[in-house]
């Protein structure tokens, strides 16, 4: 009977471990996607920024030779 009660309360506390983790895993899966998310964000402003610079640069270049807008 004692040996009955023992591996219930094993088995209880195994459950318990197990929904702990899929829980914590299931965490752990939302934060990742958050933080993709994030990077490709902070990337593609990244990559905007640098795409408006050499628009820019292209046309600084392009008004100074034609002086102006009469090329």
């Amino acid at each position: 009977m004692h040996r009955t009660t023992s591996l219930i309360n094993k088995i209880e506390i195994l459950v318990d471990k197990t929904e702990n983790l899929r829980s914590q895993a299931q965490d752990f899966r939302q934060q990742g996607t958050q933080l993709r998310r994030k990077m490709w964000y902070q990337n593609m402003k990244i990559k905007l920024i640098v795409l408006a610079i050499i628009i820019a640069l292209i046309l600084i270049i392009v008004l100074s030779v034609c002086h102006g807008f009469s090329c």
